[in-house]
């Protein structure tokens, strides 16, 4: 399936291709801080990439902790 880097939206929900539900919490060039909606693991997504279908994922992510 085809894919390209793209700029994530802040306050936009988006399914992850490899499973999961994620918000942008921020955002700067490719890179986004996102939160898992139902455990609530955020961290900053590196190089985030969008499918044909919607869906996204990213290179790599840091700084990830749990937050409620």
């Amino acid at each position: 399936m085809k894919r390209w880097k793209f700029r994530p939206e802040v306050g936009a929900i988006y399914e992850n291709h490899g499973g999961g539900t994620f918000k942008c919490l921020s955002s700067n060039g490719f890179n986004a801080v996102m939160r898992n909606m139902k455990s609530g693991w955020q961290f900053v997504a590196h190089v985030c990439y969008r499918y044909e279908n919607g869906q996204i994922d990213w290179n790599y992510s840091t700084e990830g902790r749990f937050v409620r």
